[in-house]
C-alpha cells in the first residue's frame, strides 16, 4: 500500500493530504465573520478576517503560518459600534464565543404563561410612549428609592430641554444625588445617553458609585491610579479607562494631574474627529460639590477689583464640560459671594446662555437652576436646625501665649513691611493655634526644623485657603499648607521674634500631646452630658466631631479615650483611612443605636464625605 494513501473500510484510498487539514500544534481557532469574540476584557462581533501576504516566523511554529487581521465591533453597552483591529495570532487571552442558533427542539414547558407574555408586551409598549412623551417617566419606577415629588422637579426640566444643563442647588439634605440619579437613569432609558462621568471630591467616589449602583442599577468605575494600573493588566499597556468603562468617576484632585489629562485628551481627540460620528467624549457630566471647581475669589488690585483666576481644576473640569452633551452640577452652596467666578460657573454649565463676568439674566437662571431650602418644602417632616455655642474662657497660659504670637507676628509684619494680620504666614499659625496647642506645636516646631525655602506671593492665597485648597489637606507637613509655609522660610516672616520666643511656644504646645486645653474640657463635658448623663450608662444619642486637621484629631482621640471613650464608642475617619474601612464606620455610625455601641465619630474635613447621617438623631459638633 501506498504510504501517501490510507484504508478507509471500502473499495477507494483517499489520500491524506485530501481528507486532513493540517493544523498547527497549539494555534488559535480562527473566527469567521459574524462570530463573536473576547477581546481585550470586551464582547467583539468579527466584521472582517483579513490574511497577511507574509508567513510568521518558523521559530514561533513547526510549521510557518499567516497572521490573520481581524476587524471588530464592539457589543458592549457604551461603546456600541466602536471599531479594534488585532492581529489574532499575536493577541493574547482572546475567545470565540460558540454559535448560538435556534432550539433544535420545543417543549410546551418552555412557553411563558399568558400573564408573563402581557406584562412584556404592556413593558415594551410603556417604553415607547415615555420614550416620546416627556411626562411619562420611567426612571422613578426602575429605581430602588422612594422618590418625593418635589425630586421630579430637575427631571422634569431635563426632559423638557434639548440639553439636561442644570444647577441642582437644593438644600443639604434634599437628595440632589437622587435628583441626578433619575436624570442619568431616565436618560439612559430613553436612549439619549449611553456614557456618563461623574466629578466629585475624593471623600465621595465611593458613595457615588454605592448610590449608583443600590438605588439605580447603575455600575459606575472609579477611574484612579490603582484602576490604571489593573486594567493595564488585563487590557494592555495603551488601554484608556475613559474609554473601555462607559460610566466613570473620578475624582475633583486627581482630574487635573497629568496622567489624567493625557487620557482624556485621548477622548477629546476621538470625540471631535469625524471618523468616529461620536461628537462628544461623555453624554453626561456631573459635577458634585461644584463650588470646589470655580474660579478663586478676585483679588484687589491698587484698590480695584481684579479677575477671578482659574484654578487648575477650574481649567479642567471646564475643558471637559465643553465635550459633554448634558450638565448637571451640584451644589448647595453654588454662590462664594462673587459675581465673577459665579458666572463662570453657570458659563460651564449653560455657555449658551451665560457668559464670564457679564451681567445675569434672571429668567435663563430660573430656567437652569433647581433650589429648594427644606423651610420651602412644607409638610415633609424636617427638623430645624438648632445651632448652640459651647462657651468657654481661655486659660490665663493659653491667653498669653496667644498674646505672644499676636506680637511677634505683627512685629514681624511691620520688619517685612506686609500686612499686619492677613498675610499667609500669619494666618496658617493662627489657625492652627486655634485648632489645638497640640497642631500648633507640631507646625511651629517643624517650621523651626526645615530649610528655608524660596518664599510666597500673595498669589497663592487661592491655593492655601480658597477654592484652589486641596480636598485632602488635613495640615500633615507633607501637605500643601505645611509645603507652603515651609516656603515661607525665605522670606524669614517671623524675624520680629525674639531669641527662644519660637522655641517657647513649640515647646509649649508640645505639652499638650496627651492633655486638654480649656476647649476641649468643656467639649468633653457636653460630650458626657448626651452620650453618658450618669457618667455610666449610655444614651442613644450620637455626637460628630469636625475638625480641620489630621494632629488636633489625633490630640482629641488620646484625650477621649482617656476620659472613657474607648474604641467600642469611638470611632475615627481620617483622610488616610481607607474607602472600605471608612463606609464601614458610617455603617456603624448609622445604624439603631441599640446594637451598634458607636457613641461619637471624629472626623477631618477630607473625610466629609461620611457626613451624611441615617434615620438616628446624630448632633455636628466643630472642634
Amino acid at each position: 500500500m501506498n504510504s501517501a494513501e490510507i484504508v478507509t473500510g471500502v473499495d477507494s484510498a483517499v489520500p491524506i493530504a485530501e481528507s486532513i487539514k493540517v493544523v498547527p500544534v497549539g494555534a488559535p481557532v480562527l473566527p469567521e465573520p459574524g462570530q463573536v469574540v473576547a477581546v481585550r476584557g470586551s464582547t467583539w462581533a468579527v466584521s472582517n478576517v483579513q490574511a497577511q501576504g507574509l508567513p510568521r516566523s518558523p521559530a514561533d511554529e513547526s510549521v510557518a503560518q499567516l497572521s490573520h487581521v481581524i476587524d471588530l465591533q464592539s457589543l458592549d453597552e457604551g461603546s456600541l459600534g466602536a471599531q479594534l483591529s488585532v492581529v489574532w495570532e499575536l493577541e493574547v487571552g482572546h475567545t470565540v464565543t460558540p454559535a448560538q442558533g435556534l432550539p433544535d427542539a420545543i417543549y410546551p414547558d418552555g412557553f411563558d404563561d399568558p400573564e408573563t407574555l402581557a406584562g412584556f408586551i404592556d413593558a415594551m409598549r410603556w417604553g415607547a410612549v415615555t420614550s416620546a412623551d416627556p411626562n411619562r417617566y420611567q426612571a422613578p419606577f426602575w429605581s430602588g428609592v422612594n422618590v418625593e415629588a418635589y425630586q421630579l422637579e430637575p427631571l422634569r426640566r431635563a426632559l423638557g430641554a434639548p440639553r439636561a444643563n442644570l444647577l441642582l442647588a437644593d438644600d443639604v439634605g434634599l437628595g440632589k444625588t437622587i435628583e441626578a440619579g433619575l436624570v442619568i437613569q431616565e436618560l439612559f432609558l430613553r436612549h439619549r445617553a449611553r456614557t456618563a462621568i461623574i466629578v466629585c471630591p475624593p471623600s465621595l467616589s465611593l458613595k457615588w458609585q454605592d448610590e449608583m449602583r443600590e438605588k439605580f442599577g447603575l455600575d459606575f468605575t472609579i477611574v484612579n491610579s490603582e484602576l490604571m494600573a489593573e486594567v493595564r493588566r488585563s487590557h494592555g499597556l495603551q488601554v484608556n479607562p475613559f474609554q473601555i468603562f462607559p460610566r466613570v468617576i473620578a475624582s475633583m484632585a486627581w482630574l487635573p494631574q497629568v496622567r489624567a489629562q493625557r487620557l482624556l485628551r485621548d477622548v477629546y481627540a476621538q470625540a471631535t474627529n469625524p471618523k468616529t460620528g461620536s461628537r462628544y467624549a461623555f453624554d453626561v457630566l456631573v459635577v458634585d460639590e461644584a463650588h470646589h471647581v470655580v474660579p478663586s475669589s478676585p483679588s484687589t488690585v491698587a484698590g480695584a477689583r481684579g479677575y477671578a483666576v482659574d484654578t487648575q481644576r477650574t481649567i479642567a473640569v471646564r475643558q471637559l464640560a465643553e465635550k459633554c452633551e448634558h450638565r448637571l452640577f451640584l451644589s448647595a452652596t453654588p454662590h462664594n459671594g462673587h459675581p465673577e467666578s459665579f458666572t463662570a460657573l453657570m458659563e460651564m454649565i449653560e455657555p449658551r446662555r451665560f457668559a464670564r463676568g457679564a451681567n445675569l439674566d434672571a429668567a435663563a437662571l430660573k430656567d437652569v437652576t433647581v433650589r429648594r431650602l427644606k423651610t420651602d418644602l412644607t409638610g415633609k417632616g424636617f427638623k430645624k436646625r438648632k445651632v448652640n455655642t459651647i462657651n468657654f474662657k481661655p486659660s490665663d497660659d493659653e491667653q498669653r501665649m496667644f498674646s505672644l504670637l499676636d506680637e511677634i507676628v505683627a512685629k514681624s509684619a511691620k520688619l517685612n513691611g506686609t500686612k499686619p494680620s492677613g498675610d499667609i504666614v500669619t494666618m496658617l499659625l493662627k489657625k492652627r493655634f486655634l485648632s489645638s496647642p497640640f497642631a500648633f506645636g507640631m507646625t511651629l516646631s517643624n517650621y523651626l526644623s526645615s530649610k528655608a525655602g524660596c518664599g510666597l506671593s500673595d498669589d497663592e492665597y487661592d491655593d492655601i485657603f480658597g477654592e484652589g485648597q486641596h480636598d485632602e489637606e488635613e495640615g500633615l507637613w507633607e501637605q500643601d499648607e505645611s509645603e507652603k509655609l515651609r516656603e515661607s522660610k525665605g522670606s524669614d516672616p517671623l524675624v520680629g521674634a525674639g531669641p527662644g520666643q519660637l522655641e517657647t511656644l513649640a515647646t509649649w504646645g508640645l505639652g499638650y500631646e496627651s492633655r486638654a486645653d480649656s476647649r476641649l474640657d468643656k467639649l468633653i463635658g457636653f460630650l458626657d452630658a448626651v452620650c453618658r448623663p450618669d457618667g455610666q450608662h449610655w444614651t442613644n444619642e450620637r455626637v460628630v466631631v469636625f475638625t480641620e486637621y489630621a494632629h488636633t484629631g489625633d490630640w482629641l482621640t488620646r484625650v477621649l479615650r482617656q476620659k472613657g471613650y474607648t474604641d467600642d464608642r469611638l470611632a475615627v475617619i481620617q483622610g488616610s483611612t481607607p474607602p472600605d474601612e471608612r463606609e464601614y464606620i458610617r455603617s456603624q455610625f448609622t445604624a439603631d443605636p441599640s446594637k451598634e455601641p458607636v457613641r461619637v465619630l471624629l472626623a477631618t474635613d477630607a473625610a466629609g464625605g461620611s457626613r451624611s447621617g441615617g434615620r438616628h438623631p446624630v448632633q455636628p459638633v466643630p472642634a
